[in-house]
């Protein structure tokens, strides 16, 4: 199973894209576990992670984020902005799928 991870200031906005990219890997029959935390929470989170999604709003930490998780073998990047804002998860889906490959 792959393991995603999507991180945003409190949670929430990375809740309601994380719900919506289960839905769309359901529709396509994949076996993921997609989480979302707030930022303070992603290295007590980030056992078994394949990827880190970041919230835009988090570009300014991204650096320093992805530093951290890069040494554990997780691979991360920010969530284009036009998908984020329009809570498009099946498109934040397809962005991870390819980070992972």
């Amino acid at each position: 199973m792959k393991n995603i991870l999507l991180a945003c200031g409190a949670g929430a906005s990375s809740g309601f894209i994380a719900q919506k990219m289960r839905k769309a890997a359901q529709k396509q029959g994949l076996d993921i576990s997609i989480r979302a935390v707030s930022d303070t929470e992603i290295m007590e989170n980030i056992d078994g992670v394949g990827v880190l999604l970041i919230g835009p709003h988090l570009k300014h930490k991204f650096a320093e984020i992805e530093e951290e998780v890069r040494d554990l073998g997780v691979k991360a990047m920010i969530i284009e902005r036009k998908y984020y804002a329009t809570l498009d998860g099946e498109s934040v889906l397809k962005q991870a799928l390819e980070l992972m490959d």
